[in-house]
């Protein structure tokens, strides 16, 4: 069961240092393959960019991001204390259900964390105009730029 437990840990451990890999280099020698956004600067000119947002679009989204952000400071410090309450169970050679229950809080927080990331995605698609919605490529790329995108205390850094 311990066993389980720590794989399952692992994996959700792992699961936001392999989302941080942006990959690279296309068949071009272009170091942002075929990202649409290489050149962006932070993470609020790559959705900009990948939507080509007009400029009451850009301040919308920025404040949407901004509204979100200030939502999952508590999540994000929930889930750093959570991570830390597994490794101390683990060190401590807890038992399994006691390291149950960490995991399966660390897990509850990470799905708020990710529902809050998916619905600020669908308030930024529902702004969109049918032309920008249109943009599959686009779309798809602003779609996985917003996993973890408030992992960190500013959510625009890179």
């Amino acid at each position: 069961m311990l066993r389980k437990l720590l794989i399952v840990g692992f994996a959700l451990a792992s699961i936001g240092f392999a989302q941080r890999n942006r990959g690279g280099g296309g068949a071009s020698g272009d170091p942002g393959g075929d990202r649409p956004f290489a050149g962006a600067a932070n993470k609020f000119d790559t959705i900009s960019n990948a939507l080509s947002l007009n400029k009451d679009q850009k301040k919308a989204v920025k404040t949407m991001l901004d509204d979100a952000a200030k939502e999952a400071t508590p999540l994000r410090d929930q889930l750093s204390k959570t991570r830390t309450a597994i490794a101390d169970a683990i060190q401590a050679k807890k038992s399994d259900d006691e390291i149950a229950q960490a995991v399966n809080a660390y897990a509850a927080l990470a799905t708020q964390m990710s529902a809050l990331e998916i619905h600020t995605f669908a308030k930024i698609y529902a702004s969109l105009d049918d032309t920008q919605k249109a943009n599959k490529s686009g779309v798809n790329a602003v779609f996985s730029a917003m996993k973890n995108v408030f992992a960190t205390k500013n959510w625009n850094e890179s």
